[in-house]
């Protein structure tokens, strides 16, 4: 057990964590989201012990986590990088079986420095699970990836680690990493803790809009408005009426928001929720192809269609009610 116990630590001004309080045990992985990649390479010094936090303990098996660190292998980070490049072959690393939990079955032969960067950090994470260690530590496993590469590995990622025997915890940089690993996901605003929870949960029910930002990818689709007597003034002067089942506040600020995979630009039930919206070119993200589209002023992605829509084309978007989400001008979310 990864025990932190009312830790506040800044970097270059910046809040890491602040009077932070959560556990991370071994029988499941956990992500932590909303960290800047400063505040990820500060926040991970003190989980390794690395760095002090300026208030508060970390304790790793019941002991001073700088206590634990002066065990040779105790403690594994992995980066953005994977496994270093050289000569040797796959299969002077790690044995078969680790190589076919990580997907590297039919790579034994081949040298570590061939491997693509893909290859490499899953390399790298059979590397650290054969060196048995009480604590792994990832720094935005994926930020390098791109493409099918970066999708194929986030998918695996849970099955990867999710039966490491020893507590492992990822700094995200993004939603895609913690979505794939799974386990526990705790999100930070600004140091402090807004949401712990099992991250299927969590990702399904974000406490507030940073959490739902966080646990987006791509980019969460927002729009802001001016709620008056349950309607919204949008930025260009237009109206928006809440379906039923959507809640708005009664008056002031507040912010629409849904994920782009929730989006589609073919009706998919008498639930969907419809928006006349402009096709503006295209995106790519995680490894998939996106529409980008334009509302009231504002750009959405949506997952791109069987047809793409030319630039300018106008298109109907529709979106499951029950996955809208509404927030009020704090930020909370509104049930």
């Amino acid at each position: 057990m990864l025990e932190l116990r009312d830790v506040s630590r800044s970097a270059a001004r910046e809040p890491v964590l602040v009077r932070a309080s959560f556990a991370c045990s071994a029988d499941v992985p956990t992500s932590v989201l909303g960290l800047s990649a400063a505040s990820r390479e500060a926040f991970l010094n003190l989980l390794s012990g690395a760095d002090r936090p300026q208030s508060g303990t970390i304790r790793l098996g019941g002991k001073d986590v700088v206590e634990v660190r002066r065990r040779k292998g105790s403690i594994v980070r992995i980066g953005s990088q994977g496994a270093r490049p050289s000569g040797r072959p796959v299969g002077k690393v790690i044995g078969r079986e680790e190589a076919a939990s990580v997907g590297l079955d039919g790579k034994m032969s081949v040298l570590v420095k061939d491997l693509d960067l893909p290859g490499r950090m899953r390399l790298g994470i059979a590397a650290a699970l054969v060196e048995k260690p009480a604590l792994i530590l990832l720094n935005a496993p994926a930020q390098e990836l791109s493409g099918e590469g970066r999708r194929d590995f986030t998918r695996d990622l849970g099955g990867m680690l999710g039966g490491a025997a020893c507590v492992v915890v990822l700094a995200a940089a993004s939603a895609d990493e913690a979505g794939g690993l799974g386990g526990q996901a705790v999100v930070l605003e600004s140091g402090q803790i807004v949401q712990v929870g099992e991250s299927a949960n969590v990702f399904a029910h974000p406490a507030n809009l940073a959490a739902a930002m966080a646990t987006s990818w791509p980019a969460l689709n927002t729009l802001k408005m001016t709620a008056q007597d349950g309607t919204g003034r949008l930025s260009d002067g237009s109206t928006f009426q809440p379906p039923e089942g959507v809640v708005m506040p009664v008056a002031g600020t507040c912010t629409l928001a849904f994920r782009p995979e929730d989006a589609t630009l073919e009706r998919a039930g008498a639930n969907c929720v419809r928006f006349v919206v402009k096709a503006d070119g295209e995106a790519e993200a995680g490894g998939r192809s996106y529409l980008r589209v334009k509302f009231a002023g504002t750009s959405w992605l949506a997952p791109m269609p069987a047809v793409a829509a030319h630039q300018g084309a106008v298109v109907n978007a529709f979106i499951d009610r029950a996955r809208l989400m509404v927030f009020d001008a704090e930020g909370k979310a509104l049930i």
